[in-house]
């Protein structure tokens, strides 16, 4: 097959494959996603574990080579990675295909014969994932996504797979229940019961509980938005993007950047009723597949339509706490400020910070003031908000 006629035949395969692989509704929590290479099913971690992003299903880039997935040869393909403090990049390639994923610009090319291709790379767990359904179209795989009892089976097949989905997770029941326990185990340890010989004479601080916390920034523009970028990737943190449609057509690199660096990106639209909010989410996807190749269901929207929008199939931002620091105020005097509004919380927490100079001035000071107290900033995914 020729590079334009493949170059057809993916086209195809995304738009079908987006119409029928929907990211599902329940939490992160309580969805595991299984991964198989032909007939053998993968251990199950969380830091390896398939991911959604902007509709997208991700898998870890180590999938794909034998050197790391156990030893499973799916095609003959090796690997390069380069990440410095200006190239960002992965390449998958044979004898005669080289896939490259630019990490840093958010594009995704065949180096030799230059074209592109709609999709692109994102960082999950310090590691770049990819479009799953891509990278099996343009090496040639097959590909299944399969919901089950216990949750959903990602499988990446070549033609030495024997099984079928169905016989592949009836036959695999005693291992799927034994990682299953594995790796709940190993998110939730059991509590240590063991009674101490002496009390301890100062506060042991592992029994502090860690606060899941997800950051949002509202962004009507551009300023500010490199230095937050800044902040967050030096306290190794992601968080999620709210920009207006007309921001998104405007900050096209920056929103390549916020991507392809493991950040979300949602539309903010604040529409005086629901038929003026559903136009400006429409339009903000509009523009976010034609800078990106990729759409979002993760909007932020005005408190009385959010129930209605939900309804609809938006994940709507339900903040807990909104901040917007003055000029004035400093930095950690922000933090500690912002930290005492939030003593005593325990459950998950969602902040709302205005995007600007501002808030980048603030920001290393705030990460660091709430990774002392304990809440535990988490990258923000459509399956967890």
């Amino acid at each position: 097959m020729d590079l334009k006629k493949r170059m057809i035949s993916l086209l195809l395969s995304l738009v079908l494959c987006g119409a029928v692989f929907v990211p599902p509704a329940s939490s992160a929590s309580s969805t595991v996603y299984f991964t198989s290479i032909n007939d053998n099913l993968r251990p199950l971690t969380a830091d390896t574990m398939p991911t959604w992003s902007g509709g997208v299903l991700y898998v870890p880039y180590t999938v794909f080579l034998a050197q790391y997935n156990g030893g499973f040869k799916l095609v003959d393909v090796d690997y390069s990675y380069i990440h410095t403090s200006t190239t960002h990049k992965l390449t998958l390639y044979t004898l005669q295909q080289m896939l490259t994923f630019d990490l840093k610009n958010g594009t995704c090319r065949e180096e030799i014969s230059g074209e592109s291709y709609p999709a692109q790379a994102i960082m999950r767990n310090g590691i770049p994932y990819l479009p799953v359904v891509m990278v099996c179209n343009f090496f040639g795989l097959d590909f299944s996504y399969t919901a089950f009892s216990q949750g959903y089976l990602v499988r990446i097949n070549n033609d030495s797979v024997v099984l079928s989905d169905a016989k592949l997770i009836d036959a695999a029941s005693n291992l799927i229940n034994r990682y299953l326990r594995e790796y709940n185990q190993s998110i939730n340890p059991a509590p240590d019961t063991t009674t101490p010989t002496s009390p301890p004479t100062e506060p042991d601080e592992s029994n502090t509980t860690n606060v899941s916390t997800y950051l949002a920034f509202l962004c009507k523009d551009g300023h500010g938005l490199d230095q937050i970028l800044s902040a967050l990737d030096s306290a190794g943190n992601q968080a999620l993007f709210f920009f207006t449609p007309e921001a998104l057509e405007q900050e096209d690199d920056l929103v390549r950047r916020i991507l392809g660096t493991g950040h979300s990106v949602g539309i903010l639209a604040e529409g005086g009723t629901p038929d003026q909010t559903r136009a400006l989410l429409e339009e903000g996807n509009r523009a976010l597949e034609h800078l990106a190749y990729t759409r979002t269901t993760v909007a932020y929207v005005p408190d009385g339509q959010r129930e209605l929008l939900e309804q609809e199939g938006w994940v709507c931002w339900d903040q807990t706490m909104a901040l917007s620091p003055s000029g004035t105020v400093g930095p950690n005097t922000f933090a500690v400020n912002t930290l005492n509004r939030l003593e005593g919380r325990t459950r998950t927490t969602y902040l709302t910070l205005e995007g600007g100079e501002n808030t980048a001035r603030i920001l290393s000071a705030l990460l660091r003031q709430l990774r002392y107290e304990h809440f535990v900033v988490y990258t923000p995914m459509e399956t967890r908000l």
